[in-house]
């Protein structure tokens, strides 16, 4: 990408002013939801609501044309009627926009003449000068440029190291709450919707140079050209790892795609093959994608030995199963590691072979300290994953040494003392911990489990230490992540 086109995306992703083009002064419309949510979101450059009607705004003067308008505006946000959209972008076009998001439907997902029609027109105007996001979108959401998509108004402001890219709407924003949830902080996020100009290969051609993208995650229905989007990535994954998950590997799943963004879905067999000669790493699903872009960025060790400890025998045996499905290695303790921990813990039903079994899984922190210090201090393992059942954690140390009952909420100290130890272990070895908190049990009388696990979540990850909702999904994650880093070392 040359540096023009470099500066222009820039621009529109840190803009200085945004017009909003629809029903700006009807509540609930897409153009007044766009306003409020700017205001909201805090953007600091000028806004400007344009709409034939005149009048005001969420507090601001509305335009009746863009040619009023007496400040600069590098993005322009489209919610007016598809019939309208080509002139409004014709408008921007003359004025000096430098590029739209074009939230409004009825393009060519629609499958029917009209629709393909008007895309095909509003494709020729960007071809002029004027970058386009959509149309069939929810637009762009950037922490560092102070803009977020619709309806963002309470994502997070916090930016970071990963980029998503999206088909889907819906599928960006509850991105952005997960990874906010994973504190993965978020570098820019794009629903692109049709992608008539901005599609797949140029968000990715964009964001391989673009400094503050560590990280690429994808929501895919299809791409117009697949030969060159396989080139575009892989030249991505020479540089940063991506992570993709591609939607319609099935019939139903790719009529749906077809109906959603008018995408060409194509097979299962084929797509999988595109992203693995890409360098990139396939996953199904929001949790999936989640789970691996957490692993990869708070481990830093790129070995595949894991050391589990938790409370149960079957925790033991399942996570193994899963390891082993996963390419993952579960190596035994050393005999001298097995004496010292059995000699710490001689309690009969617990195993010291790796799982750490460690029969109950409320164990006092004066036990197990010092069998995790032994583990990560003497074995050749690159993680320690910390199996938390927090309903027992919580249950277990509600009672107080005078008899009666502490708050639930008491808990907490548990866990705060559990992660001043593994972190100060993590900065001995210089080996990579990571906690899963389960909870199984969610009736209504439990809710305090869960904002023990959401208080306590932030505190380790804040610590660099992640945390996973369960030790399926972290094995899963830490897999991905080794064969993420894996592809980004070969190439």
């Amino acid at each position: 990408m040359d540096s023009k086109e470099r500066q222009k995306l820039d621009r529109m992703f840190n803009p200085r002013g945004m017009a909003v083009f629809g029903s700006v002064g009807r509540e609930g419309s897409f153009a007044n939801m766009m306003i409020f949510t700017q205001k909201t979101f805090g953007y600091e450059g000028r806004l400007y609501p344009i709409s034939p009607k005149g009048g005001e705004a969420g507090g601001l003067k509305v335009y009746k044309s863009i040619k009023e308008v007496d400040g600069p505006v590098d993005l322009a946000s489209v919610s007016v009627p598809a019939r309208f959209v080509p002139q409004v972008l014709q408008d921007c076009l003359e004025f000096g926009v430098l590029g739209a998001q074009i939230q409004t439907s009825g393009f060519a997902e629609t499958g029917e003449t009209e629709g393909i029609e008007l895309q095909k027109e509003i494709t020729r105007i960007a071809e002029k000068g004027l970058r386009l996001v959509g149309p069939n979108c929810f637009g762009i959401h950037c922490p560092r440029g102070g803009i977020t998509l619709l309806p963002g108004a309470e994502l997070t402001k916090e930016p970071g190291p990963v980029a998503m890219i999206s088909q889907s709407g819906g599928g960006a924003i509850n991105f952005c709450h997960e990874a906010q949830s994973a504190g993965l902080g978020l570098s820019k996020v794009i629903s692109y919707g049709n992608g008539c100009d901005l599609d797949a290969v140029g968000l990715v051609r964009y964001l391989t140079d673009d400094p503050v993208t560590e990280y690429l995650a994808a929501y895919l229905e299809g791409v117009e050209d697949g030969r060159e989007f396989l080139e575009m990535l892989k030249k991505f994954t020479e540089k940063k790892p991506a992570v993709i998950w591609k939607g319609g590997l099935t019939p139903l799943g790719d009529r749906a795609t077809r109906s959603h963004t008018g995408s060409l879905g194509g097979t299962e067999k084929i797509w999988r093959a595109v992203l693995e000669q890409s360098g990139a790493v396939a996953v199904q699903g929001l949790d999936e994608l989640i789970d691996t872009l957490t692993a990869l960025k708070y481990l830093k060790n790129e070995g595949l030995k894991i050391a589990l400890s938790g409370g149960g025998g079957a925790i033991g045996v399942f996570s193994s199963d899963l390891a082993y499905d996963w390419g993952l290695e579960i190596p035994i303790f050393s005999p001298e590691t097995q004496k010292r921990l059995k000699d710490r813990f001689p309690t009969p039903g617990n195993s010291v072979l790796n799982p750490l079994d460690t029969g109950t899984p409320g164990l006092p922190l004066t036990l197990l300290g010092p069998m995790l210090e032994e583990i990560m201090t003497r074995e050749p393992i690159d993680v320690l994953v910390v199996i938390m059942l927090l309903h027992a954690v919580t249950r277990s140390f509600r009672a107080s040494p005078e008899g009666g009952h502490q708050d639930p909420l008491a808990s907490p100290a548990y866990l705060e003392n559990l992660l001043e130890i593994v972190s100060e272990l993590k900065k001995q070895s210089g080996k990579d911990v990571v906690l899963t908190f389960e909870n199984r049990v969610t009736w209504s009388d439990n809710v305090d489990v869960e904002a023990v696990s959401r208080k306590m979540r932030h505190k380790f990850q804040a610590e660099q230490i992640p945390v996973f909702p369960s030790v399926e999904r972290a094995l899963r994650g830490i897999s991905n992540a080794y064969r993420a880093n894996l592809k980004n070392r070969v190439n």
